[in-house]
């Protein structure tokens, strides 16, 4: 018999907590990066840089803190998406854990950018 990957990773309930677990450590780095090495407050830093343009939005400090924020909401949604489905379709409670671990890793890439910009 043979097994496609989504339910090899469904069989081991580890796996699927430890994949939860990294979507909550890359967040809470994320967050700790942007206050540690950004130090957001009142001061005026750039938001949004594009490669042809340059810096395109500047705002206060604090709005960086939107960056964890919408990643913890991802991984909210997601974690909501995954109980719903976990039952009905494999396939998709797996995938919604790869978006969440993606998405992550993406906002975390985009706060270690903004820091080399600001």
């Amino acid at each position: 018999m043979s097994h496609n990957w989504a339910e090899k990773i469904w069989s081991n309930l580890t796996n699927v907590w430890f994949l939860w677990s990294a979507c909550l450590i890359f967040n809470i780095i994320t967050f700790l990066f942007i206050f540690f090495k950004i130090h957001p407050g009142r001061a005026t830093l750039a938001l949004h840089y594009n490669v042809l343009v340059g810096v395109e939005w500047y705002g206060k400090g604090y709005n960086l803190y939107f960056i964890p924020a919408v990643g913890l909401a991802i991984s909210a949604v997601n974690f909501v998406l995954f109980k719903a489905l976990r039952d009905n379709t494999k396939f998709l409670s797996a995938l919604t854990i790869f978006a969440s671990l993606c998405a992550q890793i993406i906002l975390l890439v985009a706060a270690l950018f903004l820091a080399k910009v600001n």
